[in-house]
Formats: C-alpha cells, structure tokens, sequence
C-alpha cells in the first residue's frame, strides 16, 4: 500500500452537499415518500433522487398501497445522486 503524503489533503465526503432539486434545470416537480426514503423527482429530465432519510419510521406505520404505487410510479424514473 502507498503512503499518502502529508501535504495531500483527503476529499471530504462528509461535507459533500446533498441533492435538493433536479441536476438538470434546478427545480423538483414534486416529492413522495416511499417507507423512510423521501423521494424527489423531476417530471421533465424524468430523474428521481432522495431528499432525505427518516431512519425512526417504524415498519408498522407503512402503508403498503402507498408503498406499492410510489414504487411503480418512481421506477420508470432515472435515479440520479450527488
């Protein structure tokens, strides 16, 4: 393995801002929230993305028809990340 040297500085994952809004034009049609992800997506590049992550959404409070129809509908959509 190579020693990094000291004057390179890491690329710092942690402060990479998060995706709000459609790469291509800067706005978002609308969001849904499929169980605890919180999907953006744009109608016009057809490209999805998430906005956020409730990790204390209990299993329990899912609803599956919405679950179900969120899923059909995004996944014809492109998924895009930072």
């Amino acid at each position: 393995m190579m020693n990094i040297p000291d004057n390179v500085l890491q690329f710092p994952l942690s402060r990479r801002r998060d995706l709000r809004a459609c790469p291509h034009c800067g706005t978002h049609s609308d969001v849904w929230q499929i169980g605890r992800l919180l999907w953006g997506y744009c109608d016009m590049h057809e490209v999805r993305w998430v906005v956020a992550d409730f990790h204390a959404t209990p299993a329990d409070d899912l609803d599956r028809n919405k679950l179900r129809r969120g899923l059909e509908f995004l996944s014809t959509f492109v998924e895009v990340s930072r």
